[in-house]
């Protein structure tokens, strides 16, 4: 079954010659991002200090322009190799090519898009000085550089993440301190080894479901979407996808110890990855009867569980990463692009119209529970949908459901989803591709979401609009079952 949204883009030339245009291209948008960011980008502690290096300042309006020049000039750029990977010329080796030019100067240059880096320089000097970083956020340090580079509404919170990530910054700041320009390169060094492993399994994930691998890494590493968070915004959602990638494959070619293993990993990085271990576990499940199945149950629940435990365990900060409180973090922000907040404030204003008067907290707030009841639900029919051929897919669209149902929606959550189903059919979708390459300009480059005020209308309109795409012509049912998106 195949829709107008899932219809190969028209062929065009994939002579060498192009291909080298659109990678110097993108390497120059790269460039120009990196040398303007150190601007308008997320420098450390505004206003008191500088990347370690800095173009001269021409004004906020110049730089600006030319920051999105740049940005445009890379979303072009991946555009035209996008025509060379849907006609399946691009390579594994043009992939790594093209990762390594449009990557580096993101690397080397400022924060962009976001000001999470310095958080978790934060969480990392907090558990290295001995304090449980669970409990007590980034203030504890201090006046400084450090606790000026992170955002404000993050100072006084505790880690939102992981044991095995939060151990990983503490050994970071046990080796560079309260060195800024240092600890940022070396966090990003440990998300580019997630991004190295989505670069390895990736491939081997698509071309065992028989999909092109070319075009999975062009969706799923190459995309301004993934340079932006992957590598100029540090996200740890990096690692924690190279392990889940990692772990899908592993499952798809039928090594599942080792599978659970990394997905147990990758929900030591980030909770959400235990969504995979759900969709791998019912996959399995299903097919076994009698003493096979209980001891296929045994394994799906024991492998990932001891994981999590023994990381648990090593990493000394017991088991509050898993509080009420703990969890409840990443719902403390309530930002406009996030669908349950844009609808809570529509609510909001309509009763306010009709001269309800009632609090908008609290409006959001029931709006959030009521769509995180409805993803739940999604989500296990989902699971009862689930066969061995189809896991990867159902575990991209849970993920994706999670997300834009979610009381918080940053652009780079959508990778969590969308890199899943770049090793399916579902990769030749044109909405999924315009995700990929514009979802992170609803951010600034300073990591300020760019819609606010009244703007929340945007949201909901376009909410709107992608329920009617969904309805029409039983889209979602075409989404389940005939890897359509």
């Amino acid at each position: 079954m195949k829709t107008a949204d899932s219809l190969p883009l028209s062929p065009v030339s994939t002579e060498p010659g192009t291909f080298r245009t659109w990678a110097v291209v993108g390497c120059a948008g790269s460039l120009g991002l990196a040398l303007t960011g150190t601007r308008v980008g997320s420098i450390p502690d505004p206003g008191h200090m500088l990347w370690w290096f800095a173009v001269p300042d021409a004004g906020d309006v110049v730089l600006g322009l030319l920051f999105y020049l740049s940005v445009t000039l890379l979303v072009i750029a991946w555009l035209g190799v996008g025509q060379r990977a849907r006609s399946g010329a691009l390579t594994t080796k043009q992939a790594w090519l093209l990762l390594g030019l449009w990557a580096i100067p993101l690397a080397l240059g400022p924060p962009l898009f976001s000001r999470d880096l310095y958080s978790y320089m934060g969480q990392g000097l907090v558990a290295h000085s001995g304090l449980d970083p669970y409990a007590v956020g980034p203030a504890v340090l201090g006046p400084g550089h450090v606790l000026g580079s992170i955002a404000s509404v993050w100072r006084k919170t505790p880690a939102p993440y992981g044991p095995l990530f939060v151990a990983g910054t503490r050994g970071i700041a046990a080796l560079f301190g309260r060195a800024i320009t240092a600890e940022v390169v070396a966090l990003r060094v440990l998300e580019l080894l997630g991004v190295a492993m989505v670069m390895r399994y990736l491939p081997r994930l698509a071309r065992t479901i028989g999909v092109d691998a070319g075009t999975a890494l062009w969706l799923g590493v190459l995309s301004p979407l993934a340079l932006f968070s992957f590598v100029a915004s540090g996200h740890n959602d990096a690692l924690m996808l190279g392990l889940l990638v990692a772990g899908l494959a592993l499952a798809a070619e039928g090594r599942l110890v080792l599978a659970l293993v990394l997905c147990g990993l990758a929900t030591a990085v980030k909770l959400p990855a235990a969504v995979a271990v759900v969709f791998i576990a019912a996959s399995r499940l299903r097919p076994r009867q009698g003493r096979q199945r209980l001891s296929t149950l045994a394994t799906v629940v024991g492998v990932p569980a001891a994981t999590v435990a023994l990381v648990t365990w090593a990493s000394g900060f017991g088991w509050t990463w898993l509080s009420l409180g703990a969890l409840h973090v990443p719902a403390d922000l309530r930002v406009l692009p996030t669908p349950s907040v844009a609808v809570g404030n529509m609510f909001t204003a309509v009763l306010h119209v009709v001269r309800i008067h009632v609090r908008q907290d609290t409006v959001v707030r029931v709006t959030q529970v009521v769509l995180g009841v409805l993803a739940l639900a999604v989500v296990a029919w989902l699971v009862l949908q689930v066969r061995t051929t189809n896991v990867v897919r159902l575990t991209g669209l849970a993920l994706m459901v999670v997300v834009l149902a979610g009381p918080t929606v940053w652009p780079w959550y959508l990778l969590w989803g969308l890199l899943p189903l770049a090793a399916t059919p579902a990769q030749r979708s044109k909405v999924l591709a315009a995700a990929a390459a514009l979802g992170m300009l609803v951010v600034g480059p300073s990591g300020t979401p760019i819609l606010q005020g009244g703007l929340y209308i945007v949201v909901v309109l376009g909410c709107a609009v992608g329920c009617a795409w969904l309805v029409r012509g039983r889209r979602w049912h075409g989404i389940v079952t005939a890897d359509v998106v």
